[in-house]
């Protein structure tokens, strides 16, 4: 998997500070091809800059904080991180970006730091303190505080994403029933979702395999109402 060689890659240029093709190829028993396709991605994420034959840790401070977490990342969830990548390409520069309290979108974050002047409104606690780690422009909904998921809720955060026109919304639920619904055990979150989406110009589920076909008590909308699905 790209994935797992990307994270490879990057923890030997942290080591070697600069590697060629070949030597990459070697170390990782891949074709130079494979390399070439790996490097350009890793550029393209702003961690790396390629050089004749071969690459180099891009030098920004950026950068070389984000090395270490992204790694972390991939590392606790390959399969949301192949997620994350396929997201991350809808975003662009400017945009305004809702982020529900999952997991799925926490694992987003990292990859977020790639884009240039963005901001956020999300109603997690566990996002906001991710995304200042990648100092990204942050705005909390505030609200009521569930403890288990750690997602604020209720009017104060209504109210909050009320004020805001997005361009796109990213969210997760905990499965999608036979019959096409996005189905959850938290009301107050399915909630969150909704006002999110009615606020966004595309709205789009970041959703694992397994969830499929699984349906719980709380419909949050069918599929048919968003701009996409994204999964592994």
């Amino acid at each position: 998997m790209s994935i797992d060689r990307e994270k490879q890659i990057l923890e030997i240029l942290l080591k070697e500070k600069r590697v060629t093709v070949k030597q990459l190829a070697k170390a990782l028993f891949i074709s130079e091809p494979s390399v070439r396709r790996d490097l350009q991605s890793l550029e393209k994420q702003n961690l790396i800059k390629r050089i004749h034959g071969g690459a180099v840790l891009e030098e920004t401070a950026l950068s070389k904080n984000r090395i270490p977490f992204l790694i972390r990342e991939y590392e606790q969830s390959s399969a949301k991180a192949v997620i994350a990548k396929k997201a991350i390409e809808l975003i662009r520069e400017n945009d305004v970006i809702f982020l529900d309290a999952s997991t799925s979108c926490y694992y987003l974050i990292p990859f977020l730091a790639s884009k240039r002047n963005i901001t956020v409104v999300t109603n997690g606690v566990k996002a906001l303190t991710k995304l200042a780690e990648y100092s990204i422009n942050t705005i909390s909904t505030g609200g009521v505080l569930v403890n288990s998921c750690l997602a604020l809720v209720g009017e104060e955060a209504y109210k909050t994403i009320e004020n805001y026109n997005a361009d796109i919304a990213f969210f997760s639920c905990r499965g999608i029933s036979d019959d096409g619904y996005l189905t959850d055990i938290a009301p107050e979150e399915n909630n969150i979702r909704k006002m999110m989406m009615r606020r966004s110009k595309k709205s789009y589920l970041l959703c694992a395999s397994e969830k499929f076909g699984k349906g719980y008590f709380h419909n949050l909308c069918h599929k048919d109402e968003l701009d996409g699905i994204i999964h592994e």
